[in-house]
Parts: C-alpha cells; sequence; structure tokens
C-alpha cells in the first residue's frame, strides 16, 4: 500500500520544497558567476517523481527551474562562461524515476548546455557511499550540493553526513521527521531511534528533551559538536499541527553558505528566521509581512560587545545567533545614536559614523579589521 505523503505534496512537504529552492537560487547565482567554479554536482538522494498526483512540485522540478533561471542570467550577463550543473536524482523505486524522467521532459525545464541529468534507482545505502568517493575525488574548482529527504530517517545516519561534508566542497539539507523521533523517544527508545542517535553521541550523553522543539535543538548542539568550529550546523523547523515539528537541518563549512542559507530562512519567517508555522486561514504560505524580531539578538550582543570586538567578529557572531547582517547594523545603528556605542579604527581614530562594514564582502576581503565596537 503506498504512502499517501509518497504520492501528494503536503503542506510541510511544499515549504521544505520552498526552503530548498529559495536557498538554491542564491546557491546557483553565485556557482554561476564566479570564475573559480566550473562545475557544480548536485545530488537529491530521495527524488520521488516530480510532479505528484495531486499537481504539487517536488524538489527535482523546483531545482531545475532554479538552475535554468540562474543560468540564462548568467549567460546574459556573462556568455557562456557559466558553471555546468550535473544533476543526479535517485529514487529506489523505478516507477518514481519514470515519471520525473517523463516529467522533466514534457517541462521542458532542462536543457543540455545547462549540464547533464543522470536518473538511479540504488538504495540509499549503496548510493552514499559512492557519492562520497565521487566527492573526495572533486578538483578545486567543482562544488557539490546534496538534498537528503528520506522516507522516515531508519536507513540514515549521521556519519554518512559527515563522510559527505569531508572534502569541505559540499553543503548537506537533510530532512527529519523530528515530530516521529521525540514522540517515540518519550514511549523508551525504539532500535531505529538509538542507532540514529547512538551514531552522534553515546545514549548516556544524549540530553533529556522536555518538549519537541528541545528535541531539535538538541539535535543541532550535537550535530554542531561532532563536525567542530570548522562547520556550521543550521535549522529550520516546519511546525505543522500544534506541537508536530518537523525540521530542515543543513551543513556547510563555508560560512558565506551559512550566510545565504539564513538569508533563505529569513525571507520565509520575516519575524524570527527559525521556521515556519501553518496558518489555516493564509492562502498564501509566504504572505505575511512582518517585522524581525531581534530582541533576544539584542540582549546577546550587548554580553559580546561587553568586550572590545572587530568587525570581522561581529559577523561570525551575527551569523551563529541566526541573524543577518543587517539586524545587527540596525542594533549598532541605535545604539549609536544613543551614544552608548564605541566605534574606532585600528589607529585608534573615531569610525565614521554607520559606517559598521559587517558583511561577507567585508569578512573576504579585509585581511586588516576594519573597525572595533565596544560599549560604554
Amino acid at each position: 500500500m503506498k504512502k499517501k505523503s509518497q504520492y501528494n505534496l503536503f503542506v510541510h512537504s511544499e515549504v521544505k520544497v520552498k526552503l530548498l529552492g529559495t536557498y538554491l537560487r542564491r546557491y546557483f547565482n553565485i556557482m554561476s558567476n564566479t570564475p573559480f567554479v566550473s562545475e557544480v554536482h548536485y545530488f537529491d538522494m530521495f527524488s520521488g517523481p516530480g510532479i505528484y498526483e495531486d499537481g504539487g512540485q517536488g524538489s527535482p522540478m523546483i531545482i531545475l527551474r532554479e538552475l535554468k533561471e540562474a543560468h540564462f542570467s548568467s549567460k546574459s550577463r556573462n556568455g557562456d562562461l557559466s558553471s555546468r550543473y550535473h544533476c543526479v536524482f535517485n529514487d529506489i523505486k523505478e516507477e518514481k524515476i519514470g515519471l520525473l524522467e517523463k516529467n522533466i521532459k514534457e517541462s521542458k525545464v532542462h536543457y543540455p548546455e545547462i549540464g547533464t541529468i543522470d536518473y538511479s534507482t540504488k538504495n540509499y545505502k549503496d548510493l552514499c557511499p559512492e557519492v562520497v568517493a565521487k566527492l573526495k575525488e572533486l578538483p578545486r574548482n567543482e562544488k557539490a550540493f546534496i538534498f537528503i529527504d528520506p522516507y522516515g530517517y531508519k536507513d540514515v545516519r549521521f556519519s554518512e553526513i559527515r563522510d559527505l561534508l569531508s572534502n569541505k566542497k559540499s553543503e548537506v539539507l537533510l530532512f527529519l521527521p523530528t515530530h516521529f523521533m521525540f514522540r517515540f523517544s518519550e514511549n523508551g527508545t525504539p532500535e531505529s531511534l538509538y542507532n540514529f542517535v547512538n551514531d552522534i553521541v553515546p545514549e548516556n550523553k544524549w540530553p533529556k528533551s522536555e518538549t519537541g522543539l528541545d528535541f531539535v535543538e538538541n539535535l543541532k548542539l550535537a550535530f554542531q559538536e561532532n563536525l567542530g568550529s570548522d562547520f556550521f550546523v543550521d535549522s529550520f523547523i516546519i511546525s505543522r499541527d500544534k506541537n508536530q515539528f518537523f525540521c530542515l537541518f543543513f551543513f556547510t563549512s563555508h560560512i558565506y553558505g551559512f550566510d545565504r542559507m539564513l538569508d533563505a530562512k529569513w525571507e520565509i519567517d520575516a519575524e524570527d528566521g527559525r521556521g515556519w508555522k501553518f496558518n489555516a486561514g493564509s492562502s498564501d504560505l509566504f504572505s505575511q509581512i512582518l517585522s524581525p524580531n531581534t530582541s533576544k539578538f539584542e540582549h546577546a550582543l550587548r554580553e559580546y560587545l561587553q568586550q572590545k570586538r572587530s568587525n570581522r567578529d561581529l559577523y561570525v557572531f551575527t551569523l551563529k545567533q541566526g541573524h543577518l547582517p543587517r539586524h545587527c547594523g540596525q542594533i549598532l545603528k541605535k545604539w549609536q545614536d544613543d551614544g552608548i556605542l564605541v566605534a574606532t579604527l585600528p589607529n585608534g581614530n573615531p569610525a565614521r559614523k554607520s559606517a559598521f562594514y559587517i558583511s561577507w564582502d567585508s569578512y573576504k576581503n579585509n585581511q586588516e579589521l576594519k573597525v572595533h565596537f565596544s560599549l560604554k
């Protein structure tokens, strides 16, 4: 008997694909316009049919549309210098891959000049080590992105995510049904959950989760601790019903990739940049216009600036707090207007007003620190 979720695109799945598309729009545009990347590899490990029985569009269709847009936008600016993209769509069910190939062909969302598409019907457990081996052989000018949206979680292990990231040229987006994982953890730990958690941290060190949100946060912290400081881990929570939390986890070793994912999250959740909550009264999943909630971040920033910090320090701190450079800039501007912010140049002279240099470009391009900040 087929599961409805595998043949229909439910609301929480639509949100999941929305975040994927919103991020990869940024990712593809960056990759298509940099002279340092010639090839990009995209792996969709559980792709599905692309178009579902209810008409909903899955990850392959969303991705190919974003890729097509990025390619031709880049071509209009840069001629034929755009990067080439190689997509691998995999699903163990042959009927889904057959439908996907048919849907892609009929939708005309892919052109040979963009790159290649390979279709696969391998078991995830067999495909994953093959992808890891391929990633380890990538030359310096090639990058990869892996999307893992499994049917459940019993076959997925964190050690596989770590292996996929080990070359530091790839990023991973992983969907987990954290609501079901937390629910099972409350009633004794089934073997599948035990195996998943024990692959990250010994069970006796796993903290107790009082709520579903606690469970998500504990997972995120465990992922981060396991990977270490060279990597960034982020989460995007999807709340379908009361106390039903599903989650996307994003992994990267590149701070700018982390920056762009946060930007995608804030585009969808303009209030908290944290996730998405079902609103039965809204016909548009992403129509709300809200002001960013920066009160907790402002408190954390105030504590952080009890010591002198550089603009580079503030850029990293802001991202790790789940906020964007513009949020930091708004708070610093307010403090500057209130006369409590001290901003000085490396030579000790006062910095120009509102010149904070908290951005990726400043972080990347300035070998010497531009401004130091503290609070009176």
